[in-house]
């Protein structure tokens, strides 16, 4: 599948993006509390859009009309979130009183989503879809 005639390409780009910005900031922002919060939201953060990563490669394979493919690709998606456990159960061993900035660190793929959201609230697309 072509990246340029997929209509939601965009949309993964721009979520990317707002990854990346965010990581920084956030890393910032939990230097204020201590140096280990930033790390620990940093580690989250970079496997948050690692993951999210996957998921655009795994899933964009996915859409296929090879059953098989589509089975192969399923269990791949079982296995990155086997993966997501484990890399998470690393973290909180190596750092268990920093909860908080490792679950942030997670979501900032969640945060990306919502801000991609708002700008499709304010930017829609050229016949006012997204």
């Amino acid at each position: 599948m072509d990246l340029a005639e997929d209509g939601g390409a965009s949309h993964l780009t721009r979520i990317a993006w707002f990854q990346a910005a965010l990581l920084p900031l956030g890393a910032a922002a939990w230097m204020l509390r201590s140096w280990r919060a930033a790390l620990v939201f940093a580690l989250a953060g970079v496997a948050s859009i690692l993951f999210w990563h996957l998921h655009r490669w795994i899933v964009a394979r996915m859409l296929t009309p090879s059953v098989r493919r589509r089975w192969v690709f399923g269990f791949l998606v079982m296995v990155k979130l086997a993966l997501i456990a484990l890399i998470l159960h690393g973290i909180m061993d190596s750092f268990p009183l920093e909860v908080v900035p490792s679950v942030t660190g997670i979501l900032l793929f969640i945060a990306s989503i919502l801000l991609e959201a708002a700008y499709l609230i304010f930017r829609p697309g050229p016949d006012g879809s997204t």
